[in-house]
């Protein structure tokens, strides 16, 4: 393999790496050296891994989300059965100029 070739064969080696890339090559390219098939399969690996994980941790951070949200709401009832009064106050606002604006 002169310089040249050896040149292209690793700029689309690294290409593989670009999202969507691999994708193409794996149906574009004819002749495919044994290390332009591995870094194909190699992405498509880590593509998957990616977006399993991009899933589980999206349940994760809506079960955070719901945590705090379940701890502010017991927050609040409690402030409420024990009969202090809570506010908050860009709440407060938001609902005074909702007020105005309807009166308007």
């Amino acid at each position: 393999m002169n310089n040249t070739e050896n040149q292209n064969a690793r700029v689309k080696n690294a290409l593989c790496y670009i999202p969507v890339v691999a994708f193409v090559l794996f149906f574009i390219e004819e002749n495919k050296t044994p290390d332009l098939d591995r870094n194909i399969k190699y992405w498509m690996i880590f593509f998957a891994v990616y977006f399993v994980l991009s899933i589980i941790i999206s349940f994760f951070l809506t079960g955070l989300l719901f945590l705090i949200y379940m701890w502010l709401s017991i927050f609040f009832w409690y402030k409420a059965y024990i009969g202090e009064d809570v506010k908050v106050e860009f709440i407060d606002n938001f609902l005074e100029k909702n007020k105005k604006d309807k009166q308007d």
